[in-house]
């Protein structure tokens, strides 16, 4: 505007409809059907599936003998083999392995939840390359987004442990039944914090790589308050994001059993090996289960800037960029080339 011209001031009365740019501004969780683009990139499937090799390796090794693996449409029985792998090994055993996993399975999560925040935010897939940088710059910081929850807890659990003292100098029903109570209170914030865990720590590795700050304590903070001050939000994302996977896994198993079929019938043919075509499924069963993986982090990333929106009012294209490579400057050419 010039100096001649006066803002004649906003239409409240215009309507809802006619002040949104797109559906997205009725209906935020439509960012969320954006996101299986993400199984079109090699790299990021290549990445999960190598980590998915990784973990059946070492589950097969504690488990005397190949693994057999679950139906490739069925993604909670491969969950299962991880929950069986605690049987076979013990609770301490099991545990080292557990940190073991997440060692290897914490870099997927977020090269694979940084490629979904930024189609969720209407952005085209960032580079392989400038991702890994991304996360290798963030990865050490990032190991202690799951282990504070487990401190916060043990020290909880501790302070819980000292309100039984009373009951073992006078053990009378009165001191048994005042400490319980005690300790069925006391227990309350680390069903809290327990609890939570479950959702704050994947938003926190989501938050280490979405935000330009890599604080793993407020990567946590955010988590948990994303739970707990949104938890109809949380819900509902989860159930659509389930709900997506869900589908997207008929559809790859579709393409599984195709691949199935093709590579039965080839090993089949004239001389039949046993061996060959169970190779073969293995195979093909391990490339869907990291497709259907792969969108289920993708969408893991998205969820992280609905929610960010929802509890900050943050909006989700204002998806942080690390700034780009420096680019070396040519050498200068030598006087001799110039006097030529």
């Amino acid at each position: 505007m010039n100096k001649s011209e006066i803002h004649a001031g906003y239409d409240f009365e215009s309507g809802m409809f006619s002040r949104m740019r797109s559906w997205v501004d009725v209906a935020s969780w439509i960012r969320l059907t954006r996101i299986p683009r993400i199984l079109a990139s090699p790299s990021h499937v290549a990445v999960v599936l190598l980590a998915c090799i990784a973990t059946r390796t070492i589950a097969s090794f504690f488990a005397e003998g190949p693994l057999q693996l679950g139906r490739f449409w069925e993604l909670h029985s491969h969950i299962q083999l991880l929950v069986a792998m605690f049987h076979w090994t013990g609770p301490l055993l099991g545990s080292l392995l557990a940190a073991v996993l997440l060692i290897i399975w914490i870099p997927v999560i977020q090269f694979v939840c940084r490629g979904g925040a930024a189609l969720a935010a209407g952005k085209p897939l960032p580079r392989a390359g400038q991702t890994l940088r991304l996360v290798g710059s963030r990865l050490w910081r990032s190991l202690f987004v799951p282990i504070l929850p487990c401190l916060c807890i043990v020290a909880l659990m501790v302070g819980v442990f000292l309100i039984r003292l009373p009951s073992f100098v006078a053990d009378v029903p009165l001191v048994s039944g005042i400490t319980g109570w005690a300790i069925g209170v006391a227990a309350i914030p680390v069903g809290i914090l327990g609890f939570g865990a479950l959702f704050a720590v994947p938003l926190a590795l989501a938050a280490m790589v979405c935000e330009p700050t890599p604080d793993p304590i407020d990567s946590l903070s955010r988590g948990y308050e994303s739970l707990y001050r949104r938890p109809l939000s949380l819900a509902w994302y989860m159930a659509f994001s389930g709900a997506m996977v869900f589908l997207f896994g008929i559809l790859l198993g579709g393409i599984g059993g195709a691949s199935v079929l093709a590579a039965r019938i080839v090993t089949w043919v004239i001389s039949p090996n046993g061996v060959q075509i169970q190779s073969a499924v293995d195979a093909i069963t391990m490339v869907v289960v990291a497709w259907q993986t792969t969108l289920a982090f993708g969408l893991l990333g998205g969820v992280y800037l609905l929610l960010r929106s929802d509890t900050g009012g943050q909006e989700a294209e204002d998806l942080w960029e690390p700034p780009a490579a420096p680019v070396e400057p040519l050498p200068e050419l030598p006087k001799e080339a110039i006097d030529g």
